[in-house]
């Protein structure tokens, strides 16, 4: 933390925090955001190309043994 001439206390800080509106985050539960249209659609075209992928591999190294 870096060393403001203003801050000598606790209270100071308090009074920073307030003063500029910081929150500690990790208090909060974060929601998951929802996936709709197009990138529901993407997300889907990346696991099916995945697999895809994955059985090509499979069947590739099944070839050179």
């Amino acid at each position: 933390m870096k060393n403001y001439k203003f801050i000598k206390n606790d209270k100071d800080w308090q009074n920073f925090i307030k003063k500029e509106k910081l929150f500690d985050r990790s208090a909060k539960p974060i929601r998951r955001a929802k996936v709709k249209g197009l990138i529901k659609f993407a997300f889907w075209f990346l696991r099916i190309y995945v697999i895809v992928m994955v059985v090509l591999i499979i069947l590739g190294f099944l070839h050179l043994l």
